[in-house]
């Protein structure tokens, strides 16, 4: 059953970890509510501190993923959204007659519920009023399209996000929201993945083992991590691998992503040594990886039993490795 998200913008006026058009952050009271590649509508509630054009207003639309663990807190969940699109028209709570597009009458909406199941009739009325064409929707790739069909690139003019230099590693995908900007298909699958259990523990086992070396950190919403020592400075791109057949589509995704990030962020890397680290080893059939990895001077690691190791020569030489 189709379901309204409530998505307030204001950072100010945040409780949740979402990435507006990517990630969607809730409470246990709403864990039934959620289904895997069901639909959803946002809508925007009225800030409290700003009013917005879009305030009251149902504003875009798209697909669910499978719900994510938050590992700082069982009592909430992320769901990743595989596609999103904003509508066309902006749509007000209620149709040219005065009623609710949620209720189909003069009965309110419960604005209290952040998840609201929705009816296929008053999902679909909401979709109308939109002039959204479903059939482009219905076209378009999702996330978990792009991280198995590999990185893409980015647009002409990418977008870029400051370095924040931080102590630990910030909990879900670590989103700062700033102005208006919409993230693109690439942003959200990163962010997606950065919510991930796993891929938090691998960074976490990363910068706990650097810290003891005396290494800095920063970050940024697209960069997972980037490890100062005094000498040494490396760009890491980390990847879960819960099922080790997909090692060469992680390592391809990964190798896109450094290579992106490099040049995106070259000012702020200077030339910063690339690493691609796995949530775990990739099995015999496709130890290869590490092979390949070497050859185009990228050093690969990952988290094997709750220890980092190097899995080809350009990682041994890290500092995260040093004695």
């Amino acid at each position: 059953m189709p379901v309204i998200l409530s998505q307030i913008f204001a950072p100010s006026d945040r409780v949740y970890k979402d990435a507006e058009g990517a990630l969607y952050h809730y409470p246990r009271q709403y864990f039934s509510r959620i289904t895997p590649y069901d639909r959803f509508i946002y809508y925007r509630p009225r800030g409290r501190r700003s009013l917005r054009p879009d305030s009251a207003c149902y504003f875009g639309h798209g697909t669910l993923g499978v719900p994510i663990e938050d590992i700082d807190d069982p009592t909430h969940r992320y769901v990743p959204l595989l596609k999103y699109e904003l509508f066309p028209t902006l749509v007000g709570l209620r149709d040219p007659f005065d009623r609710y597009y949620e209720t189909e009458s003069q009965r309110p909406i419960q604005a209290q519920s952040a998840v609201r199941t929705l009816g296929e009739i008053p999902y679909q009325r909401i979709l109308a009023a939109s002039n959204i064409d479903s059939v482009k929707m219905s076209l378009m790739p999702s996330t978990e399209d792009l991280v198995t069909s590999g990185y893409f690139g980015t647009p002409i003019a990418p977008p870029r996000d400051p370095m924040r230099q931080i102590s630990e590693i910030p909990p879900g995908a670590g989103y700062v929201p700033h102005s208006d900007h919409r993230l693109d298909i690439q942003e959200s699958a990163a962010l997606q993945e950065r919510a991930r259990g796993d891929h938090q523990r691998l960074l976490q086992k990363i910068a706990s083992t650097a810290t003891t070396r005396g290494a800095t950190f920063w970050y940024n919403n697209h960069i997972d991590l980037v490890v100062n020592f005094d000498n040494e400075r490396t760009l890491i791109e980390a990847k879960s691998l819960t099922d080790v057949r997909d090692a060469v589509n992680r390592m391809r995704y990964g190798i896109g992503q450094l290579a992106d990030y490099s040049v995106r962020y070259r000012a702020e890397l200077a030339n910063a040594r690339p690493v691609l680290a796995f949530g775990r080893p990739p099995d015999r059939d496709t130890s290869f990886v590490a092979t390949i990895l070497q050859e185009n001077g990228i050093a690969f690691i990952s988290q094997d039993k709750g220890d980092l190791v190097p899995l080809n020569e350009a990682a041994k030489s890290l500092r995260l490795f040093s004695r």
